[in-house]
């Protein structure tokens, strides 16, 4: 290539939720990959610092608040990126809270927020960047749901719930949209090493397999991917054999008294 000539186009991917955890080891990736990064977070600090880091160097990041509970704040996300990259290949929407209660002690506002934040923010995020792919007639939407949107437990009913709705999400839109040159992979992440997993008393792997994961999802357009891999016999098993999950159940329960609220 001579030196006049003009650089080869980098990729563009917009992160939700890439303060920390899952968000932060995928915008690391995919900079240390030849992308150029949109991340938004609540935390816009912690984003602006996460594009100083010297593994980030040389990438053109990015750095904006965003609540994707919010239809206009992932609206002007979205925008922001256009206006400063003019293309969208990639949407990793990641944002997203625990819930780790059981339903009946749960309040109406974190009922809410936990809807809003883990499904209905991915339905903006997704909403939001549609328009540009469907003109590129290319782009990658990557859903970051969980092993509990295949087998939930006592303690995670809702949380389950919203990330099985995710789940389903994907796989009708991506019927929906590969005609427009647009592939969707929800990937499906078991115990991953991050604040919502602190305190936790087994080994887990770091954040970065999902950020793997993102990557082969973007290279090669799978369906669904479930990290680690092992959990894939954990949700075969949950299909096959309903009544084992129900015993594993009762034994988190025992002993366990939680009484309604309002």
């Amino acid at each position: 290539m001579s030196a006049d000539a003009p650089r080869p186009r980098r990729p563009v991917a917009l992160v939700t939720g890439a303060s920390r955890g899952i968000g932060r080891a995928v915008a690391i990736e995919l900079g240390r990959q030849g992308f150029d990064l949109c991340l938004g977070a609540r935390a816009q600090e912690a984003c602006e610092a996460l594009a100083r880091e010297p593994v980030l160097q040389g990438v053109d990041v990015l750095s904006l608040a965003l609540d994707v509970r919010d239809r206009r704040s992932i609206d002007a996300f979205a925008q922001a990126a256009l206006d400063r990259f003019g293309c969208i290949d990639l949407l990793v929407a990641n944002a997203g809270i625990g819930g780790g209660d059981l339903f009946p002690a749960m309040r109406r506002e974190e009922i809410e927020g936990l809807v809003e934040t883990n499904f209905l923010g991915v339905l903006h995020s997704v909403h939001a960047v549609l328009p540009a792919m469907r003109r590129q007639r290319q782009g990658a939407v990557v859903l970051v749901a969980s092993v509990a949107g295949e087998v939930a437990l006592p303690g995670s009913a809702l949380y389950a719930a919203t990330k099985a709705a995710v789940v389903r999400f994907a796989d009708g839109l991506r019927r929906e949209v590969r005609r427009n040159g647009i592939r969707v992979t929800a990937i499906l992440p078991g115990f991953v090493r991050t604040d919502m997993t602190q305190g936790l008393p087994f080994p887990m792997p770091g954040p970065e397999v999902v950020a793997k994961a993102v990557l082969a999802a973007y290279r090669r357009g799978r369906r669904t991917i479930v990290v680690p891999g092992f959990y894939r016999m954990l949700i075969w098993l949950a299909r096959a054999a309903p009544w084992l999950v129900d015993l594993v159940g009762r034994r988190i329960l025992r002993d366990t008294d939680v009484p309604g609220r309002e």
